[in-house]
């Protein structure tokens, strides 16, 4: 349709108009349309419409620019840069072309031709700094330093002058050799900034750099006397002093450092740091460091670094655990959210006893810190061995509830068994044996809770088959464990398999260091295997060692006992 309305134009224009004119006429209708399909994403057809276009007209910019493009997608990189070429020459002050001709020079690593096209582009348009910013990387990756230096002095009258753009400047004066021209690129912005403190101290680094050790120290403390408090004016006479082996003014400048409220904290942080690693290579008295520690810390604290930092030089030197324990409760004081210093402090606690203290710091963690799995665990943990069985299920109930798929899958696992744990100890097995499976989901070669579980479910007679495997994976990966050994053979038993019983549960007695300290738990099911397979004299004998050693089940255990001696009688 669009092609009979375009040929009935043609023809009636005809009439009146030249052949020229109706060649720029089929070229307008030709390129409009073009553009009309690439606009509805009908490249192929745009793409011909295009070609034809310039065929008509091959000088015109705005065809040339339209293939470019195409060519250059498809990978035809010469065609397409000749057609930019093309672009630009036919338009040289259309700044998309240009920049689009730049741009493509570049990414084919084609620098001096795109130094060429940037450097027509600054000219035209000076205040355009993005222009002079490529310029810039291409003559640094050019090493070409005289016309770095003058893109430099360029972007300097755009922007003014700027501690960026002076330290740019003598980079590339030192790099050509010209340390004078450095020297006055700095003093230049110093002088134009004479109030600053911070340049003045680059200038003294520079000079002591450069070896003017002299106007370095008179540039130092030409700062110390305006800006006491100036911490990089501190940290660099610091440094001048201990490079000239006075340390002790070295010393008392870091001293006052460290004890200046001004200073930056993560200035502090790092001189405290420098401070107690020097000490330690030279032999330093720890009691100082920690006295410094203390004054430092008796300053309002932004953040818990320095306290952290105290503590762990407090274990590095294997302070007594009180102290270490302060350290950390310190640590919490500034920072109570931090989850990994309340686990230090509960694992210290800990250590010493499971108590009440214990349970009330891990709630305080999990107020704090109510989304973190890991808290619960040993909130429930806590509860358990204190006997709150109540307290420990709603816990752990709560830790599971935290649970996400960024949670460590050993963090899961604990959580359910320990979960499973408390409620079998609760009689609540059903709910017991969910836990102990939601536990495998996440670590299903958990060998604890495959051992426990499989136990338990023996101890009611309950999926023995089930029991069987679980039990048999537990002594798979740990093949000299008496525990896991008497478990295996308790479910042989159960399933009446007794010969093969009797195999695991000698295992087990010989994994025992002495039978004298042998599990009592351990003895009495192996009376009870010899017993069914007809040795009744060393069932007796183990029942009778199990006995003063302790079982679960002693009543029925003096019963085993009597009723064999009664027999005998």
């Amino acid at each position: 349709m669009h092609r009979i309305i375009l040929i009935t134009l043609l023809a009636l224009s005809s009439l009146t108009m030249t052949a020229a004119d109706v060649a720029a006429t089929k070229y307008r209708y030709l390129y409009i349309e073009a553009v009309r399909q690439q606009d509805a994403d009908n490249y192929a057809e745009a793409f011909e419409l295009f070609r034809r276009c310039h065929e008509l007209r091959p000088e015109a910019a705005e065809t040339n620019y339209a293939l470019a493009v195409f060519y250059l997608a498809m990978g035809k990189d010469t065609v397409g840069i000749r057609h930019l070429e093309d672009a630009v020459s036919a338009e040289p002050d259309n700044t998309e072309f240009a920049e689009r001709l730049a741009q493509t020079y570049l990414y084919r690593n084609r620098l001096s031709e795109a130094t060429e096209v940037y450097e027509r582009l600054v000219k035209a348009q000076p205040s355009r700094t993005d222009y002079l910013e490529r310029l810039i990387r291409i003559y640094e990756q050019q090493r070409d330093y005289p016309n770095l230096l003058d893109a430099l002095g360029r972007m300097e009258l755009q922007e003014g002058q700027t501690e960026e753009i002076t330290l740019a400047k003598m980079q590339v004066h030192s790099l050509m050799g010209d340390e004078d021209g450095a020297y006055r690129e700095l003093k230049s912005l110093t002088d134009a900034h004479p109030n600053d403190m911070n340049l003045q101290v680059m200038m003294g680094n520079w000079l002591l750099g450069s070896g003017r050790k002299e106007e370095a120290l008179a540039t130092f403390l030409k700062v110390q006397r305006e800006d006491p408090g100036n911490s990089k004016g501190q940290m660099s006479l610091m440094d001048y002093y201990r490079g000239e082996g006075n340390t002790a003014e070295a010393d008392k400048l870091l001293y006052d450092m460290l004890v200046n409220p001004k200073t930056e904290p993560a200035t502090r942080v790092t001189l405290l740091r420098d401070w107690v690693k020097d000490s330690e290579q030279n032999g330093g008295d720890s009691a100082r460091i920690v006295e410094l520690f203390n004054r430092v810390l008796a300053l309002p604290q932004a953040t818990s670094e320095v306290a952290e930092m105290k503590t762990a030089y407090l274990e590095l030197k294997n302070a007594p655990r009180d102290s270490i324990r302060a350290g950390w409760e310190r640590v919490l004081e500034i920072s109570p959210e931090y989850v990994a210093a309340r686990l230090q402090l509960i694992q210290i606690m800990w250590a010493d006893t499971i108590d009440e203290n214990v349970v009330r710091e891990c709630k305080t963690a999990t107020e704090y810190v109510p989304d973190e799995p890991v808290l619960y665990y040993y909130l429930g943990v806590a509860q358990y061995m204190t006997k709150d069985y109540k307290g420990a299920i709603a816990s752990l109930r709560r830790g599971v509830g935290t649970i996400t798929k960024e949670t460590p899958s050993h963090v899961a696992a604990n959580l359910y068994e320990m979960l499973g744990d408390v409620l079998q100890k609760v009689q609540r097995k059903d709910e017991a044996y969910e836990a102990y499976d939601s536990c495998l989901v996440y670590d299903p070669d958990k060998v604890v809770c495959l051992n426990n579980y499989a136990y338990f479910l023996s101890c009611e007679n309950r999926d023995l088959k089930k029991a069987e495997k679980m039990s048999y994976r537990a002594i798979t990966a740990e093949a000299n464990n008496s525990t896991y050994l008497d478990t295996y053979a308790w479910i042989l038993y159960k399933q009446k398999r007794y010969e093969e019983a009797r195999i695991y549960i000698d295992r087990a007695l010989q994994c025992d260091t002495v039978v004298e300290e042998a599990n009592g738990e351990i003895l009495d099911h192996a009376g009870d295997i010899y017993f069914q397979l007809g040795h009744k004299e060393e069932a007796l004998d183990m029942w009778q060692k199990a006995l003063p050693l302790g079982v679960e089940n002693e009543g029925i255990l003096r019963k085993k006992i009597q009723k064999k001696r009664l027999v005998e009688k």
